[in-house]
């Protein structure tokens, strides 16, 4: 299976933002994808090294939630996110570039296995 990935209109919306608050870059991911999640990566955008898992050794078993604490770099608030899925390779992982994490309290993970397209809303 390859997971797609896709942005809703209030994601855009808060990733076109320009503005960088100084609000913290923590947040809660919610897992509606209908599979288990091994791995969530979340460094500064455009950063070639993926850096810790933000799971640790758990997994986010579909319907459940974690909250993600993290020192952001700096003044950054901008981050790429990936997510790994279990039993899936690393090639079938989802993967979304400039999120501004100052902004975003709750992201959310859906799977349409129609379209087999992920997608990630956030408010």
């Amino acid at each position: 299976m390859i997971f797609k990935t896709a942005l809703s209109a209030v994601a855009l919306i808060a990733l076109l933002s320009n503005s960088a608050s100084a609000g913290d870059a923590d947040f809660t991911l919610t897992n509606r994808t209908g599979y288990d999640i091994d791995s969530v990566y979340v460094v500064p955008s455009k950063n070639r090294n993926w850096g810790v898992d933000r799971l640790g050794k758990d997994i986010l078993a579909n319907g459940r939630s974690r909250f993600l604490a993290f020192n952001k770099f700096g003044n950054n608030c901008i981050y790429d996110m990936s997510v790994g899925w279990v039993g899936y390779s690393e090639a079938d992982d989802s993967v979304w570039e400039n999120i501004n994490l100052c902004e975003i309290n709750t992201i959310t993970l859906r799977y349409n296995a129609l379209t087999k397209v992920t997608t990630m809303t956030a408010e």
